[in-house]
């Protein structure tokens, strides 16, 4: 496939007006001006902009049965079950079902919910297909945690966790604990765990407020374990503690009013800490597990946009640094050679209009969607 002469946003902060991609075999063999074709279809862009496919950095979003309303992210039998493994909860027509392709996301990364001090490992999959092994770009890409009030509400009635203070605690003998029984969740937690603590992969705990967020980062401070939160309304009233400790940021879902209310999210302060070099993403996880419509990731964005991001600002959040925080930027998050052929055209620009319009969505090089069509068949 070749794309001819649209203005493409790299995803790596460069601009470039009437650019071609060439896609060879799903990836990207090749990005500039007045490439030749390597067989198969050619489409001329002229007048539409080419995007990287956009990250939803963290979602329930096929580890949910929508028709029964079945949730299958939260392990209740123990608040500290790092050994599971999301990805044996995901249905793939679940997540096709959501849409977000249509949107321009083309990859998420499906999470545990949020009432385990320590609830599993993080995923990354397409939003698009039919088999989860081809779908999956990795798994055990994070350790998810939490240390919100949800946490107490399930467990604290059977004698687990009720306060922050007992949650708090859980987790720095968990983060500590070396010893483990020679079977499967022995070997497996020590497993996950090790990667933690080594930096391997990053612990993301949900966090809504600024005394959860110091809460966590005094119990991980001195060690390897890089910390992600996400949710994190009130990030920039512990935007020091969160840049002294080199912590990522996972902006959760704000349209759901009583997070608005309780948290009170100043989105320029949260800006403001974006531009200070604090890496953001842009996720639909939400503070009560619901799962929210591909709208909603475009209404954060779009309230942060209104609080002073730029349009570089905004793409790294939703393409860049999602990749890099989940160890994928190998394969997604921009538009390179080698990188999957993972794309969004669009009729106007999505991080500066409202009406912007998705044209055509492609993901590891096939058409997933087009304006006024129906996706092929998949069997990706």
């Amino acid at each position: 496939m070749l794309l001819r002469n649209a203005l493409v946003h790299t995803g790596t902060g460069e601009t470039i007006p009437d650019c071609d991609i060439r896609i060879e075999n799903g990836k990207i063999a090749a990005v500039g001006k007045g490439l030749e074709a390597g067989g198969g279809e050619t489409l001329d862009l002229s007048g539409k902009q080419v995007f990287p496919g956009f990250i939803d950095a963290g979602d329930f979003a096929g580890a949910t049965d929508m028709a029964y309303h079945a949730k299958d992210f939260n392990e209740n039998s123990d608040p500290s079950v790092p050994h599971l493994d999301i990805w044996h909860s995901i249905d793939p027509d679940e997540i096709t079902r959501q849409e977000l392709y249509k949107s321009g996301v083309t990859s998420i990364a499906v999470s545990p919910g949020n009432q385990n001090v320590l609830g599993g490992t993080v995923a990354v999959v397409k939003s698009y297909g039919k088999n989860l092994n081809r779908m999956t770009v990795r798994r055990d890409a994070a350790l998810k945690g939490s240390v919100t009030r949800e946490v107490g509400q399930m467990f604290g009635p059977k004698a687990g966790p009720r306060t922050r203070m007992g949650m708090v605690c859980l987790l720095k003998d968990a983060i500590g604990r070396t010893d483990y029984p020679d079977d499967y969740r022995g070997r497996r937690t020590r497993q996950v765990m090790d990667s933690v603590r080594q930096g391997e992969i990053p612990l993301v705990v949900a966090a809504e407020t600024s005394a959860e967020i110091e809460s966590v980062l005094d119990v991980l401070a001195g060690g390897s374990v890089k910390p992600a939160f996400v949710l994190a309304y009130q990030a920039a009233r512990a935007g020091e503690a969160i840049r002294r400790a080199g912590a990522q940021v996972v902006l959760g879902e704000f349209s759901h009013y009583s997070s608005i209310l309780r948290h009170e999210a100043d989105f320029g302060a949260l800006v403001g800490l974006a531009k200070s070099g604090v890496p953001f993403s842009i996720a639909l996880l939400s503070g009560d597990a619901t799962i929210c419509g591909r709208e909603c990731y475009f209404w954060t964005a779009a309230k942060l946009a209104q609080g002073g991001a730029d349009e570089n600002l905004l793409l790294d959040m939703m393409c860049g640094n999602p990749a890099r925080l989940y160890g994928v930027s190998h394969r997604v998050g921009a538009l390179a050679p080698g990188l999957d052929a993972d794309l969004v055209v669009f009729d106007g620009n999505p991080l500066t209009q409202v009406n912007a319009r998705v044209v055509e969505t492609v993901i590891d090089g096939r058409a997933v969607y087009r304006a006024g069509e129906e996706a092929e068949s998949c069997c990706c």
